[in-house]
């Protein structure tokens, strides 16, 4: 019996490239259609790797629910559960990856952590991609209200351009999305090269 090969771990997200900002009182701080649709369209026939505050903020933002399967949530409450069981939980990506190991495996073989900032933080050195909007004009975090009391302000680690560099096949197209009035970017990273063979 042939050995199945290691899930693929990826990174999404929606990220401002002037502030690194990718939520805002508990939601996402824009409306951009398109991302949301690419979101859905790269995630489909994966397994979502995501933290309970994002869970539910996804279920607002995708009311059909995410196109991944299985889901894993990261909590470390033991009250949180679906009665449907449609997601497992764990209580770190660590141990949520091992739960991926042992229930029927994504179509795509790949894993996509989809946030916050601690799970983002915490998947950086295994993930071996990033796949990543990024918000590029139209958007003012200050203007936004980042620095009011009840923000709530969410950032994309600032160290993980550490762990990855831009991949050269794909440049990122430039974007205008007329009804945000926003000009955004499908970018994709790969895990820098000297950490790869460290890995190996």
């Amino acid at each position: 019996m042939a050995l199945q090969a290691p899930l693929e771990i990826r990174i999404i997200t929606c990220m401002c490239s002037r502030s690194r900002l990718i939520g805002l009182r508990g939601d996402l701080p824009w409306r951009l259609a398109p991302d949301l649709a690419h979101f859905r369209q790269l995630t489909a026939g994966g397994a979502a790797l995501i933290g309970r505050k994002s869970y539910e903020e996804a279920l607002q933002t995708h009311p059909s629910g995410l196109t991944s399967s299985p889901v894993c949530v990261l909590t470390r409450s033991g009250n949180f559960s679906r009665s449907d069981g449609t997601v497992v939980t764990a209580s770190s990506v660590k141990q949520g990856l091992q739960t991926m190991q042992c229930i029927p495996r994504p179509l795509s073989g790949i894993v996509w952590v989809m946030g916050g900032a601690e799970i983002f933080r915490e998947a950086l050195s295994s993930a071996k991609a990033i796949s990543m909007t990024l918000i590029t004009d139209g958007f003012d975090s200050q203007a936004a209200g980042v620095d009011e009391p009840d923000a709530e302000a969410v950032y994309f680690p600032a160290e993980w351009q550490e762990f990855f560099e831009p991949d050269e096949a794909c440049s990122g197209e430039s974007h205008f999305d007329p009804d945000s009035g926003l000009t955004y970017e499908f970018r994709e990273f790969v895990a820098r090269r000297a950490r790869v063979t460290d890995g190996d």
